[in-house]
């Protein structure tokens, strides 16, 4: 049942439980909202087709997904229970990823007995103020030391939305002090971000971050800092892939159909794709041709799915997002050059001779 440590190719199926939420979050992507639930025989056959036809994978992560997918909790236990008395050879776990607003009593002591196959991943998005303006005032409603304790090596989700971003560092800081080690920061997509001085604000809410990780080296460094430098120097690279959507990843709607990733499902976007009428094993190039001249194109996140969604081509790159890659890998540059300065990180050599290269054009550029 465990999973293994030694790098094994793993294969995520995520499955849409339901398109029903609890919550009315400001900045979610899933235009439908229905009550409609995946049936237990759709999600058994899915399981079974996975398990007997995912050629080349070691290991399968199943994501349960939404809506908040805790609604349909028979569904998930049922599942569970059904996939452990079953012959499959692959190892596996169960993600949950939740609001955390239903996880009390019942459902927390049957994590717990399940804890070694299923995984609970919890949102939240910063301090209490800046979570209930996001996610519909459901900070309360939260046991948070639940997840703390029991998931202790789980990264805890944070979205930043156009409105918050003033108080990213705190927010972040505020995460950190609760006992989550991990926090998985992104700044949300589909959202106006031509907002008033967001170059000036993003740059101070960094730059306290990185203060903030220099006076604490113990703590891991939140998702925003994710950014390896070294690929900037790295000109002979054509862009990466920057996800497994429809190669290592596929994700099933409540109907049983199958798609690239669930950004691409009928209650994001008003025309899907499906995972049979596209292959991403068989694109060559993912860059996108207006931003050939960029020095930032290498390290500049991109959601496939959310393009698609908002722009109508999957490669189209969400434009409103530069400024702030850009002042993140500024950032960035500057967390790096003064913990190589007081000898805090540890690289290999050719490692820390390219992270060099790569401060110098980034600092150059600004």
């Amino acid at each position: 049942m465990n999973i293994n440590d030694v790098d094994p190719k793993r294969k995520i199926v995520m499955l849409t439980l339901t398109e029903n939420c609890n919550l009315n979050c400001i900045y979610c992507f899933e235009k439908a909202k229905t009550k409609k639930v995946m049936s237990i025989e759709t999600a058994k056959n899915i399981l079974t087709y996975e398990f007997n036809n995912s050629i080349g994978f070691d290991e399968i992560e199943i994501d349960l997904f939404g809506g908040e997918p805790t609604l349909c909790m028979n569904v998930i236990k049922e599942l569970v229970e059904w996939t452990y008395n079953q012959n499959f050879h692959k190892p596996y776990i169960f993600f949950l990823e939740t609001n955390g607003i239903l996880v009390h009593d019942d459902i927390q002591e049957w994590l717990l007995k399940n804890i070694e196959c299923v995984c609970a991943g919890l949102s939240l998005d910063g301090m209490k103020e800046t979570h209930n303006k996001n996610r519909s005032n459901s900070y309360d409603k939260i046991d948070i030391d639940f997840f703390v304790k029991n998931y202790p090596d789980q990264s805890i989700r944070m979205t930043i939305n156009n409105n918050t971003v003033s108080t990213l560092s705190k927010d972040i800081i505020h995460l950190h002090s609760l006992g989550f080690d991990k926090v998985a920061s992104t700044f949300a997509h589909g959202v106006d971000w031509n907002i008033d001085n967001l170059i000036e604000i993003l740059d101070d809410e960094l730059q306290k971050l990185c203060n903030f990780y220099l006076a604490n080296p113990e703590l891991k460094e939140c998702s925003i800092f994710d950014m390896d430098l070294t690929k900037l120097v790295q000109t002979d690279k054509k862009p990466e892939k920057w996800c497994g959507t429809g190669t290592h990843m596929v994700s099933y709607d409540i109907n049983g159909e199958s798609y690239p990733c669930h950004t691409f499902q009928e209650n994001t976007t008003s025309n899907p794709i499906k995972l049979k009428d596209f292959d991403f094993g068989c694109v060559k190039d993912f860059g996108d041709k207006k931003c050939l001249n960029c020095i930032f194109e290498s390290i500049c996140p991109t959601c496939y799915g959310m393009n698609y969604a908002n722009n109508g081509n999957m490669f189209d790159r969400d434009k409103s997002i530069c400024n702030i890659v850009k002042i993140t890998a500024l950032a960035v540059s500057y967390l790096r050059t003064k913990q190589i300065e007081t000898n805090i990180v540890k690289m290999e050599s050719n490692d820390l001779y390219q992270t060099i290269q790569a401060i110098e054009i980034i600092q150059n550029q600004f």
